[in-house]
This record gives C-alpha cells, sequence and structure tokens, in this order.
C-alpha cells in the first residue's frame, strides 16, 4: 500500500507546480487549490520531490502532517 499524501490547504498558494510535474497525482480544485487525485499515481520518490520542492510547503506524507 502506498503512503497517503496530505495538502494543508491554508498553505497551497495555487502555483500549480505539482499538478504540472506529476498530474497523474495532484490536480488542481475549482478553487485552484492542490489535490490528490491518486495516492499511487507516482513513485514515492518522485512524490517526496514534489514535497521538497513546494513553494507553499503544503505537501506532507499523511503520517507525517500529525
Amino acid at each position: 500500500m502506498a503512503r497517503e499524501i496530505y495538502i494543508d490547504r491554508d498553505e497551497c498558494t495555487s502555483c500549480v507546480q505539482c499538478a504540472d510535474n506529476l498530474p497523474e497525482v495532484f490536480a488542481m480544485d475549482d478553487e485552484d487549490i492542490a489535490t490528490v487525485i491518486d495516492h499511487e499515481g507516482a513513485a514515492e520518490d518522485a512524490v517526496q520531490e514534489e514535497i521538497d520542492t513546494c513553494p507553499g510547503e503544503c505537501i506532507h506524507w499523511k503520517d507525517e502532517a500529525g
């Protein structure tokens, strides 16, 4: 089972970076906030790269989000 991804909606800057880089995992919702569409859409290292480079620092692994 893949690790679950958590997005802190209050921290999302609507930059679209995650949805552009990993559209199989992330998308923008009707409010232009990042959302997860498939937790298993990409390898964990690719998701970790998005976590590490997210300008809003809003993407986390669910088990590390508290």
